[in-house]
């Protein structure tokens, strides 16, 4: 009997996704799709307060009353070899988005061995494509799980970003791929691991030496970010680093995380330095000093480094263009955690502006 419904015209693994902001505040999904082995699925989302407006300026006409929490999540918690995931995300103006993932990104290895009499055969890519447009005034955090590829899998990802910089837009993004599965002995043991990053303004003052898009609009190349993991020997070239990742920061609602991060860079000690702000302190004397910011800071910044050292972060941040890029790496998942929260809860931007959902990546 044939089926009475017309066949369908999605692609697998295609979605969609429009917000926008219905009068006078409140964000609306104007079009949210998806097709197996994408899911997309939206939870409870954070309320602003009425004094939270978008931007340096506080006369802004409209601010969204609520930031919606959007799960990026596939069958079976991860992507089968030979999946291609390709996802769009287009944000109207003064909407904000938070975007989460429930787990660790798993890259499964092949399910079939590969021929024997084609030892050079590679393995089925996997590949994850996503197209964020942020229009002015909005805002969007990126914030997923690592990345787990398995052993002999192959994935690569591009992430493209266009924003209307001049309009206010805004980019938090947090990128970040581990060993693989450490408890059953792998070190980096995949065939391969691609990503790329670009950020692009798309503002109508953006200069088009850079070209143009599919429609014609001038766009400028703010940066682009490339981390391109090859066998052999991946292990040997990483330095004994379990995970390492990216954090882009952009746009003027995150420019107090961005401004931090440099800070604390700046602040980090110096080989052949000698700290002279440093103090040390009896446990009576300290009990008995009512601290001041700053001192509060010095001593949270003295236990977080301490740390770093113990768990062997290492991590630099840099202005590149307007926007402000850090780049970190740990021996072990948890460590890269521990720190990443920490910096995020301290300055705490992205859990005030974003929600608590916004840091489900380090818990």
């Amino acid at each position: 009997m044939p089926s009475p419904f017309p066949p369908s015209t999605s692609r697998p693994g295609t979605g969609t996704v429009k917000l926008a902001l219905r009068p006078p505040d409140q964000p609306v999904f104007e079009i949210l799709s998806f097709s197996y082995p994408l899911k997309l699925v939206v939870s409870a989302p954070h309320n602003l307060p009425d004094s939270s407006h978008i931007g340096a300026s506080t006369t802004a006409p409209l601010h969204p009353s609520s930031v919606p929490l959007l799960f990026l999540l596939t069958y079976g918690g991860g992507l089968v070899s030979g999946d291609q995931i390709h996802l769009s995300i287009s944000l109207a103006p003064t909407t904000r988005l938070t975007i989460a993932t429930q787990g660790s990104t798993k890259i499964f290895k092949p399910s079939q061995p590969q021929d024997r009499s084609c030892p050079a055969q590679p393995s089925p890519l996997t590949r994850q494509d996503l197209c964020v447009q942020i229009a002015a005034n909005a805002a969007v955090w990126l914030g997923p799980d690592p990345c787990q590829p398995f052993a002999s899998s192959r994935y690569a990802q591009t992430q493209i970003f266009e924003l209307d910089v001049k309009g206010g837009a805004n980019l938090g993004l947090l990128d970040w791929v581990c060993e693989g599965r450490s408890a059953r002995g792998e070190k980096w043991a995949f065939e391969g691991w691609r990503g790329r990053n670009e950020v692009w303004d798309v503002s109508s003052s953006a200069n088009d030496k850079d070209g143009q898009d599919e429609k014609g609009k001038r766009k400028r190349l703010v940066l682009r970010d490339n981390i391109i993991l090859s066998a052999p020997n991946i292990a040997s070239r990483v330095d004994g680093l379990g995970i390492f990742g990216t954090i882009i920061l952009i746009g003027p609602l995150l420019s107090p995380l961005a401004i931090f991060f440099i800070d604390e860079f700046k602040a980090l000690p110096r080989i052949g330095a000698k700290d002279w702000n440093a103090h040390t302190y009896s446990a009576a004397t300290v009990s008995e000093m009512l601290p001041t910011d700053t001192e509060r800071r010095e001593q949270w910044r003295k236990q977080r480094q301490e740390r770093e050292k113990r768990d062997g972060i290492l991590w630099t941040a840099a202005n590149v263009r307007g926007a402000v890029v850090v780049k970190f790496g740990a021996r072990e998942v948890e460590g890269a955690k521990v720190w990443l929260k920490e910096m995020l809860r301290q300055e705490g931007t992205i859990e005030k502006q974003f929600g608590s959902g916004a840091l489900m990546c380090v818990k």
